[in-house]
């Protein structure tokens, strides 16, 4: 025998009572497994409607005994929707009060929610420079969302650019150094915090060998310091200015490289 299931679940104000606010409906069926129709194989949603939850489910089966005072036990949280997604755990019930037409039974829902880290939105901004040298950028699949830190070489132009960051997956990938050797000095590495975050490059570009325009000096800002400025900004040159969206921030960089850093442009995404 087959039957429907719909209930509503109910908080009660004070103790085990019939009047209470309504958070969620059960809706499903009921499949009698045993010829006393004692046991029932339940397959049925716990449909959420109040506040934070609503819209939301929990999917839940397994067999649920007679209908007499005292009668409890459990059955499995098999999956959600919602602010449910991928729940695993356990649907308790236990037959507490006798009333006309039926029973009221307590009910306690446990689960555990696994959390998928959602895609960040990653955007190009620029890039500044000149044509020369090789490209260099982050592939697809190791898009990152926060820069962790930068290595910048530099003199009279920006020799080169080594950083690390964290991937949309949480891992952590180290890019460079992109550029040349030649002539250059090190500057002390940054080691950002972990809620530091850049909001702002400023910059320049000028002529290099008398043929190619390269990224001549950098400035970093962030939500808590400036970092340099690095290599030289001189009469001639020409200055830039990065600046991500509101709520975003700089997590990375891309651009040309030969003996020297030809071209930058960075990747933007939505600050945590």
């Amino acid at each position: 025998m087959i039957i429907k299931i719909n209930f509503l679940l109910k908080v009660p104000k004070v103790g085990p009572d019939t009047k209470g606010i309504v958070v969620a409906r059960l809706q499903g069926i009921g499949i009698s497994s045993r010829k006393s129709n004692q046991s029932w194989h339940n397959t049925f949603n716990v449909v959420f409607t109040d506040r934070r939850f609503k819209g939301s489910t929990l999917s839940v089966q397994g067999l649920i005994g007679p209908a007499t005072l005292g009668d409890e036990g459990d059955l499995a949280v098999v999956g959600g929707t919602g602010e449910f997604v991928y729940a695993q755990g356990i649907f308790s019930y236990k037959r507490i009060q006798l009333v006309s037409g039926g029973t009221i039974t307590e009910l306690r829902i446990r689960v555990v929610c696994l959390i998928f880290p959602k895609p960040v939105h990653v955007q190009n901004i620029g890039p500044w420079g000149g044509n020369g040298g090789n490209a260099y950028e982050i592939q697809d699949g190791e898009l990152p969302q926060h820069l962790e830190s930068l290595s910048i070489y530099a003199e009279n132009f920006i020799q080169s650019i080594a950083f690390s960051y964290i991937d949309q997956t949480g891992q952590k990938r180290t890019v460079g150094p992109w550029g040349g050797d030649d002539g250059k000095s090190e500057y002390p590495p940054v080691q950002f915090g972990p809620s530091e975050t850049v909001k702002a490059i400023y910059g320049s570009t000028g002529n290099y060998d008398g043929v190619h325009t390269v990224v001549t000096s950098l400035t970093i800002v962030t939500n808590v310091t400036t970092y340099g400025p690095y290599g030289k900004q001189t009469a001639g040159n020409t200055p830039f200015n990065i600046a991500p969206p509101n709520n975003y921030s700089i997590v990375g960089f891309y651009g040309r490289v030969g003996e020297v850093l030809d071209q930058i442009g960075v990747y933007v995404a939505p600050t945590n």
